[in-house]
């Protein structure tokens, strides 16, 4: 299937993922964002809508996996500025009922697509409540630079836009954005 999406044949990766012996070995959750991931790859809009309404819907064995699914396709729309497909994540999100996740996913949408910037003094509560940690506190320190930013105020954006690479994965949605901000921003 890596070969498949290397060379952008979601034919190969479709026809993989569905094998029984794949969705054994390696279950539904992992075969269903290879498919994803191809659909969106080679750009095959009503094959990915229609994956990503059914791994919206479906329940997967490890709740963790659909949470995880969840934040890592919203943030990546966030980014994209694709309100159409955050809207519908962030309606499974709301589903979850998980209280700070739902918060601080609303709060990153607030900021990114809606443009908010009042939302820095409630966003470094959260900081400070220790509810998040890793990506949600990264996110967090992102959205309150993003804010700063906007209000002109360059030098707080860069210490949170610091702080909040220091939380991502190396291979986290948001590094690259936030390398380039520091890298076009440092003094």
């Amino acid at each position: 299937m890596n070969l498949g999406l290397k060379n952008k044949d979601s034919i190969l990766v479709e026809k993989t993922a569905d094998m029984q012996m794949t969705r054994k070995l390696l279950g539904d959750y992992a075969c269903d964002l290879y498919k994803l991931r191809a659909y969106y790859i080679t750009k095959d809009a009503d094959k990915f809508e229609e994956m990503l309404r059914h791994m919206l819907e479906a329940e997967y064995k490890r709740p963790d996996d659909k949470k995880s699914f969840l934040e890592t396709y919203f943030h990546t729309f966030l980014i994209k500025g694709n309100r159409k497909y955050a809207d519908w994540i962030l309606e499974e999100i709301k589903k979850t009922g998980d209280e700070s996740f739902i918060h601080y996913n609303e709060n990153s949408y607030a900021v990114m697509l809606d443009g908010r910037n009042d939302l820095i003094e409630e966003m470094e509560e959260d900081v400070n409540s220790k509810r998040y940690y890793g990506f949600a506190l990264g996110t967090i320190l992102f959205m309150i630079s993003k804010q700063f930013s906007s209000l002109g105020d360059h030098k707080n954006a860069l210490v949170y836009m610091q702080s909040a690479k220091a939380c991502f994965h190396p291979k986290a949605v948001y590094m690259p954005v936030v390398e380039r901000y520091l890298r076009d921003n440092e003094v």
